[in-house]
């Protein structure tokens, strides 16, 4: 029976919201080709109430922060309700698919508004975060006489963006003023972040949820830390350079050197491995984690792999070590493309002054990263084109893995123990060069597009606390190469 009363809850608030949508359609708006921003807004006035109320609605004390966050979504909802309505230009076209605001029903908890918490007034600072945007529609003249519904759609939907992401600013800047962990100004905060969205993707502006935001030259900072760590740690894990320096001879050679398949795939599945360990440790701490952005957005991070690349360039012992880094590396550039693609060829197109020309540097940045990614794709559809050879070459480190599961056992019954599955360096010769070209394109790509991002979003890209995630960031590197060293040693 609870089942069916929860059902019918929600079936009844859905239905409500869906009558309160269809009303503004059949209230006295005017529809009209001239967009006027103060005609936009008596409306939104007129028929959003309920939905500002809500928005500066003050939580009973203990609530989480996260209570709130339906509230700006469900604005952004009526807001473009009343903007369709209102404009005959309104519709997004071939942009609809690009629209962030939910045609879904959103719930939310409901609570008695005690007004302890002296928000901001949300329609004055709202109606000022877009001008720019609200007011391009005159500007560009776009809904002229015959002019087709979508004759606006990219004008619509950079005012649709603005317009949620300065309903999420409310909610976001009000929480830290009340919560004192931002003492800035509050209208502020606002309204110098709301436009940023029209020009930057809004699938990776992260907010986690943190009382306060790591500034971009500490992200930064961290990053190249981690970097030189991992650098670091490849240098030292060199098993064959230690061998030859407390040897007799000081000879080497590249036969000398066999690439482990098992240590490349552990490489592989460690690196994969780390944006998930990362959103544990932050769910854990009651932070908000979207797994799909985690995970893309640790595919554009600039990683090592090319810098201890040199190494191997300067002596074939370090080759092993930088072939393993470089292939996982390689690999995460097929996800990126997603990222790159956006930052090299489809910005979201806004004339606003206010949009730096640091975003050259993005761009850039984004046509290196889609180099190596679009290579790496095609690539690997010839090969699952030729017999599946990508999934065939699991069958080495799997073999590897069975020889060391199963050789114990084989000498305990006095059999033959299996030998290790190895490949000699100078096989790779040739691909070492390819991939060392391949993984610098991708590397200053990388950094181009995320030094650019990070200075650009500023607060929108609000991760949680930096020193947890910096532990992981410095930690990973060093377990990885000790688990290398003692895999190569079995």
């Amino acid at each position: 029976m609870a089942f069916f009363r929860y059902f019918f809850f929600a079936f009844v608030l859905s239905a409500s919201s869906l009558a309160h949508h269809l009303d503004l359609y059949s209230a006295n708006i005017t529809l009209t080709d001239v967009f006027n921003p103060k005609d936009l807004w008596n409306y939104v006035t007129d028929f959003c109430q309920p939905d500002l109320d809500t928005l500066s609605s003050c939580p009973p004390p203990g609530a989480s922060p996260k209570a709130r966050n339906p509230a700006a979504m469900l604005f952004a909802q009526c807001f473009e309700d009343v903007f369709k309505a209102y404009f005959e230009c309104s519709d997004l076209g071939d942009h609809s698919d690009q629209n962030p605001i939910k045609e879904d029903f959103v719930s939310m908890d409901e609570w008695e508004d005690t007004g302890n918490c002296g928000y901001l007034e949300p329609l004055p600072v709202l109606s000022d975060a877009c001008t720019f945007d609200a007011n391009e529609f005159q500007r560009s003249g776009c809904c002229k006489d015959g002019a087709g519904s979508s004759a606006c759609s990219q004008e619509a939907l950079n005012l649709l963006i603005c317009e949620l992401q300065a309903a999420e600013q409310y909610v976001r800047c009000t929480n830290a003023e009340s919560s004192k962990t931002q003492p800035a100004n509050t209208t502020a905060c606002i309204t110098d972040n709301a436009e940023k969205a029209t020009w930057l993707q809004k699938d990776f502006l992260v907010f986690s949820g943190a009382p306060s935001c790591p500034k971009a030259h500490k992200l930064l900072t961290t990053l190249a830390i981690s970097n030189v760590i991992a650098f670091l740690s490849a240098l030292l894990s060199n098993t064959h350079l230690w061998k030859t320096l407390f040897s007799k001879s000081k000879d080497f050679s590249y036969n000398e050197i066999k690439i482990n398949f098992l240590s490349m795939f552990i490489s592989i599945g460690v690196h994969v491995s780390i944006p998930f360990i990362m959103g544990v440790i932050l769910e854990k701490q009651g932070y908000t984690i979207n797994w799909i952005q985690q995970v893309f957005i640790w595919t554009v991070r600039p990683r090592a792999a090319p810098v201890i690349a040199i190494l191997g360039l300067f002596h074939a012992s370090w080759m092993e070590i930088a072939i393993n880094e470089m292939v996982a590396d390689l690999l995460f550039s097929i996800p990126a493309v997603n990222f790159a693609v956006f930052a090299a060829l489809f910005p979201n197109k806004t004339k606003n002054p206010v949009k730096p020309a640091i975003y050259k540097l993005f761009h850039a940045g984004g046509i290196m990263m889609l180099i190596p990614g679009v290579i790496l794709t095609l690539a690997l559809f010839a090969g699952f084109c030729l017999r599946c050879a990508p999934l065939r070459a699991f069958k080495y480190p799997a073999q590897d893995l069975w020889r060391l599961i199963s050789n114990p056992i084989r000498k305990a019954r006095k059999k033959p123990e299996l030998e290790k599955k190895t490949v000699d360096v100078t096989v790779f010769k040739g691909w070492f060069w390819q991939f060392f070209i391949l993984g610098i394109i991708l590397y200053i790509g990388s950094w181009l597009v995320w030094a650019s991002f990070l200075n650009m979003a500023g607060d929108l890209y609000c991760p949680a606390s930096l020193n947890k995630i910096a532990a992981v960031l410095f930690l990973y590197p060093v377990v990885l190469n000790v688990v290398r060293a003692a895999v190569g040693m079995l």
